[in-house]
């Protein structure tokens, strides 16, 4: 692995690591998640929708508030 590479991923552990210990001040025991799972979750690739999908739902919003406006 080149050294770019590693500086890249130790930037991002670092941005994770202030990100969650300005969350670890309002955890209690029962929202209290560990720096690894935290870091595993920021890391992960977001779900991903088809771009199907997400037309098709944006048409069903623009619909519904055409139907409210119409309906006033």
């Amino acid at each position: 692995m080149s050294l770019i590479n590693k500086a890249f991923e130790k930037q991002e552990e670092d941005r994770a690591r202030n990100m969650w210990l300005m969350r670890y001040q309002n955890m209690d025991d029962k929202s209290f998640i560990p720096f690894s799972k935290f870091f595993k979750l920021q890391t992960e690739p977001a779900n991903i929708r088809p771009k199907e999908d997400i037309l098709k739902e944006a048409e069903e919003i623009r619909a519904k508030i055409r139907d409210r406006k119409g309906g006033e």
